[in-house]
């Protein structure tokens, strides 16, 4: 497995800069938090079946090492893929913790066999609890578990979410380069990120939605439009717009 260092060289993309400084600020703030409340537990809750007892969780330089293996590898297999999760909310000014990293593959399921042989190589593996399937069930979504290890901690998880139609195509294609740490990074397009959020709509993904709108002032709308339109889900987008509306400010 390739050692991934952090020292140097750093991104050349500011924002990629800020979201990945700002996101992990939070959360090694909690993890920090967290981790000081369970040492200092009156009544000691038992140990996790599985996992390492001293450090289950992953922690933010974890995190970068993750992606950084992750990337080397998608750029290793040379097929078509971005960024997305919560490391792209973070971009597009949406600041909020994650623990894991979403790739978003332009790929059969059935054609998968190369890119996990790359990615095992960089350290990225299969999921050791979790399998591979569709997400949501009713979906044209596969998803496949992965995780990156680290010594002492437990996993980062890694997830691939795989698609070979049209809307995949177009996320692939409307990516926008950027690099971290030296490392090629291809990331969802923030139109692309919102038909996602908004066919979700999970209360996570309003907020992200709302916070995302309030930051970027650069969104083709005329394009979001035309793929809401198309899943019938452009009265959500509306929704939102309304409540920035009633509420320009957040006040917490």
């Amino acid at each position: 497995m390739e050692r991934a260092t952090l020292n140097t060289p750093v991104s050349t993309d500011p924002r990629m800069v800020r979201a990945i400084d700002g996101m992990l600020g939070l959360y090694k703030a909690c993890y920090e938090i967290t981790a000081e409340l369970r040492k200092n537990m009156v009544v000691k809750e038992p140990d996790a079946p599985y996992g390492i007892p001293s450090n289950p969780e992953p922690t933010p330089d974890h995190l970068k090492l993750a992606l950084l293996a992750a990337a080397k590898g998608l750029n290793e297999w040379n097929g078509w893929w971005v960024l997305g999760g919560g490391l792209a909310v973070n971009y597009y000014g949406r600041q909020r913790a994650t623990a894991d990293v979403d790739f978003l593959l332009l790929e059969s399921k059935d054609n998968l066999a190369p890119v996990m042989k790359t990615l095992t190589r960089h350290g990225v593996c299969a999921h050791t609890m979790e399998g591979p399937s569709f997400m949501p069930p009713d979906a044209l979504w596969w998803w496949e578990p992965l995780q990156f290890g680290v010594i002492d901690a437990g996993p980062v998880n890694v997830d691939l979410l795989v698609a070979h139609h049209e809307l995949m195509a177009w996320i692939h294609a409307s990516g926008r380069e950027t690099d971290f740490f030296g490392t090629r990074v291809r990331l969802i397009g923030v139109e692309s990120l919102l038909v996602l959020k908004i066919q979700a709509f999970r209360p996570k993904d309003q907020m992200d939605i709302e916070e995302i709108l309030r930051s970027q002032k650069q969104i083709d709308f005329d394009l979001l439009h035309a793929w809401l339109d198309r899943f019938k889900v452009r009265e959500r987008l509306q929704e939102i717009q309304k409540r920035i509306q009633r509420q320009p400010r957040r006040l917490g």
